[in-house]
Protein backbone atom coordinates (compact mmCIF):
# COMPACT_ATOMS: atom_id res chain seq x y z
CA UNK A 1 0.00 0.00 0.00
CA UNK A 2 1.43 3.38 -1.01
CA UNK A 3 1.77 6.15 1.57
CA UNK A 4 -0.43 8.42 -0.53
CA UNK A 5 -2.00 8.15 -4.01
CA UNK A 6 0.01 9.57 -6.91
CA UNK A 7 3.34 9.30 -5.15
CA UNK A 8 5.48 9.73 -8.24
CA UNK A 9 5.97 13.39 -7.43
CA UNK A 10 7.53 15.62 -4.80
CA UNK A 11 6.43 18.47 -2.57
CA UNK A 12 6.71 20.69 -5.66
CA UNK A 13 3.57 18.98 -7.03
CA UNK A 14 1.64 19.58 -3.82
CA UNK A 15 2.65 16.42 -1.99
CA UNK A 16 3.66 16.57 1.70
CA UNK A 17 6.87 18.52 2.29
CA UNK A 18 7.96 15.99 4.89
CA UNK A 19 7.28 12.35 5.77
CA UNK A 20 7.32 10.52 9.10
CA UNK A 21 8.81 7.02 9.23
CA UNK A 22 6.33 4.41 10.43
CA UNK A 23 7.84 1.28 11.88
CA UNK A 24 11.13 0.88 13.72
CA UNK A 25 14.35 -0.07 11.96
CA UNK A 26 13.34 1.28 8.54
CA UNK A 27 16.22 1.08 6.03
CA UNK A 28 17.40 4.06 4.01
CA UNK A 29 18.75 2.54 0.80
CA UNK A 30 21.23 3.91 -1.71
CA UNK A 31 18.87 3.15 -4.63
CA UNK A 32 15.13 2.36 -4.91
CA UNK A 33 15.64 -1.39 -4.56
CA UNK A 34 15.49 -4.01 -1.78
CA UNK A 35 18.89 -5.22 -2.97
CA UNK A 36 20.52 -1.75 -2.70
CA UNK A 37 23.03 -0.97 0.03
CA UNK A 38 21.61 0.25 3.35
CA UNK A 39 22.94 3.74 4.21
CA UNK A 40 21.38 3.95 7.68
CA UNK A 41 18.36 2.78 9.64
CA UNK A 42 15.63 5.12 10.88
CA UNK A 43 13.62 4.76 14.10
CA UNK A 44 9.85 5.11 14.13
CA UNK A 45 8.79 8.77 14.07
CA UNK A 46 11.89 10.05 12.25
CA UNK A 47 10.98 13.09 10.11
CA UNK A 48 12.45 13.19 6.60
CA UNK A 49 12.22 15.64 3.70
CA UNK A 50 10.22 14.55 0.64
CA UNK A 51 12.55 14.88 -2.37
CA UNK A 52 10.25 12.99 -4.73
CA UNK A 53 8.82 9.48 -5.13
CA UNK A 54 8.71 7.03 -8.03
CA UNK A 55 8.00 3.43 -8.89
CA UNK A 56 10.76 0.82 -9.11
CA UNK A 57 10.61 -2.96 -8.91
CA UNK A 58 6.82 -2.89 -8.62
CA UNK A 59 6.57 -0.60 -5.58
CA UNK A 60 6.70 3.09 -4.72
CA UNK A 61 9.98 4.45 -3.32
CA UNK A 62 10.59 7.92 -1.90
CA UNK A 63 13.81 9.90 -2.16
CA UNK A 64 14.32 11.33 1.34
CA UNK A 65 16.80 13.07 3.62
CA UNK A 66 16.52 13.60 7.39
CA UNK A 67 15.01 16.93 8.42
CA UNK A 68 17.90 19.36 8.91
CA UNK A 69 20.42 17.25 6.92
CA UNK A 70 22.01 13.83 6.80
CA UNK A 71 22.35 10.97 4.30
CA UNK A 72 20.06 10.99 1.30
CA UNK A 73 18.51 7.81 -0.08
CA UNK A 74 15.32 5.84 -0.68
CA UNK A 75 12.64 4.39 1.61
CA UNK A 76 9.73 2.20 0.53
CA UNK A 77 6.65 4.45 0.43
CA UNK A 78 4.47 2.13 2.53
CA UNK A 79 6.83 2.86 5.44
CA UNK A 80 6.11 6.60 5.31
CA UNK A 81 3.17 8.83 6.18
CA UNK A 82 2.66 12.60 5.82
CA UNK A 83 4.29 14.58 8.64
CA UNK A 84 1.89 16.60 10.77
CA UNK A 85 3.41 19.81 12.15
CA UNK A 86 2.86 21.05 15.73
CA UNK A 87 -0.05 23.24 14.55
CA UNK A 88 -1.84 20.18 13.10
CA UNK A 89 -1.14 21.04 9.44
CA UNK A 90 0.47 18.88 6.75
CA UNK A 91 2.76 21.30 4.89
CA UNK A 92 2.52 20.87 1.11
CA UNK A 93 4.22 22.48 -1.86
CA UNK A 94 7.56 24.25 -1.87
CA UNK A 95 8.92 26.00 1.21
CA UNK A 96 9.38 29.47 -0.30
CA UNK A 97 9.98 31.21 3.02
CA UNK A 98 13.73 31.79 2.52
CA UNK A 99 13.21 33.21 -0.98
CA UNK A 100 10.41 35.51 0.19
CA UNK A 101 12.41 36.62 3.24
CA UNK A 102 15.36 37.45 0.98
CA UNK A 103 13.04 39.67 -1.06
CA UNK A 104 11.66 41.37 2.06
CA UNK A 105 8.21 39.79 1.52
CA UNK A 106 7.25 39.22 5.16
CA UNK A 107 4.04 37.91 6.72
CA UNK A 108 4.74 39.83 9.94
CA UNK A 109 7.27 42.26 11.37
CA UNK A 110 8.08 43.42 14.88
CA UNK A 111 10.87 43.54 17.44
CA UNK A 112 12.39 40.84 19.65
CA UNK A 113 14.79 40.72 22.59
CA UNK A 114 18.36 40.20 21.39
CA UNK A 115 21.98 40.42 22.52
CA UNK A 116 25.11 40.40 20.38
CA UNK A 117 27.81 39.55 22.93
CA UNK A 118 28.33 37.22 25.88
CA UNK A 119 26.99 38.83 29.06
CA UNK A 120 25.49 41.78 27.19
CA UNK A 121 22.06 42.85 28.50
CA UNK A 122 19.18 42.09 26.14
CA UNK A 123 18.23 44.92 23.81
CA UNK A 124 15.72 44.85 20.96
CA UNK A 125 16.15 43.98 17.30
CA UNK A 126 13.66 44.47 14.44
CA UNK A 127 12.64 41.30 12.59
CA UNK A 128 10.50 40.08 9.71
CA UNK A 129 9.15 36.56 9.24
CA UNK A 130 8.15 34.78 6.04
CA UNK A 131 6.00 31.70 6.70
CA UNK A 132 5.38 28.72 4.43
CA UNK A 133 2.87 26.91 6.68
CA UNK A 134 3.26 23.92 8.94
CA UNK A 135 5.92 25.61 11.07
CA UNK A 136 8.26 26.21 8.12
CA UNK A 137 9.52 29.79 8.25
CA UNK A 138 12.48 32.12 7.83
CA UNK A 139 13.04 34.89 10.37
CA UNK A 140 15.33 37.77 9.37
CA UNK A 141 16.64 39.80 12.30
CA UNK A 142 18.34 43.17 11.87
CA UNK A 143 21.16 43.08 14.41
CA UNK A 144 22.23 46.06 16.47
CA UNK A 145 25.20 46.64 14.12
CA UNK A 146 22.77 46.88 11.16
CA UNK A 147 23.72 43.50 9.67
CA UNK A 148 21.06 40.84 9.12
CA UNK A 149 20.79 37.32 10.51
CA UNK A 150 18.43 34.73 8.99
CA UNK A 151 17.06 31.92 11.19
CA UNK A 152 15.49 28.87 9.54
CA UNK A 153 12.63 26.75 10.91
CA UNK A 154 11.13 23.42 9.76
CA UNK A 155 8.00 22.02 11.37
CA UNK A 156 8.40 24.50 14.22
CA UNK A 157 11.97 23.41 14.93
CA UNK A 158 14.92 25.81 14.58
CA UNK A 159 17.35 24.06 12.22
CA UNK A 160 20.00 26.67 11.44
CA UNK A 161 21.13 30.18 10.59
CA UNK A 162 22.87 31.85 7.65
CA UNK A 163 26.35 31.53 9.14
CA UNK A 164 29.51 31.51 7.05
CA UNK A 165 33.26 31.14 7.28
CA UNK A 166 33.48 34.95 7.30
CA UNK A 167 31.45 34.84 10.55
CA UNK A 168 33.88 32.29 11.97
CA UNK A 169 31.22 29.55 11.56
CA UNK A 170 29.63 30.28 14.97
CA UNK A 171 27.87 27.43 16.75
CA UNK A 172 24.08 27.28 16.41
CA UNK A 173 21.79 26.06 19.17
CA UNK A 174 18.15 26.43 20.08
CA UNK A 175 15.86 25.61 22.95
CA UNK A 176 12.17 26.07 23.58
CA UNK A 177 10.46 26.45 26.94
CA UNK A 178 6.67 26.60 26.87
CA UNK A 179 6.05 28.78 23.80
CA UNK A 180 9.35 30.76 23.91
CA UNK A 181 12.27 30.04 21.58
CA UNK A 182 15.83 30.94 22.60
CA UNK A 183 18.22 30.86 19.64
CA UNK A 184 22.00 31.22 19.97
CA UNK A 185 24.36 31.86 17.05
CA UNK A 186 27.82 32.11 18.58
CA UNK A 187 27.51 34.95 21.11
CA UNK A 188 24.28 36.25 19.56
CA UNK A 189 21.03 35.48 21.41
CA UNK A 190 17.44 35.89 20.21
CA UNK A 191 14.18 35.25 22.06
CA UNK A 192 10.67 35.18 20.62
CA UNK A 193 7.33 33.35 21.01
CA UNK A 194 6.23 30.51 18.72
CA UNK A 195 3.49 32.80 17.32
CA UNK A 196 6.25 34.38 15.23
CA UNK A 197 6.65 31.05 13.41
CA UNK A 198 3.06 29.80 13.34
CA UNK A 199 1.18 33.11 13.25
CA UNK A 200 -1.76 34.01 15.48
Amino acid sequence: MAAEPGLSSSSKEGKPRSWVVRGDGVNLREKPSLSAAVLTTFPEGKVVDNLGCRQAEGRDWCDVQPLGGGPRGFVAAELLKPAVSPDGAVARGDDTSALRAGEGDFDATGTMPCAMAQGQPMGTCPFGVARAGGGDATVVVTRQDGRKRALFFRMGKAIGADTSQADGNPAFSSSKEADLYTIRVGNERYEFPEAVIFGG
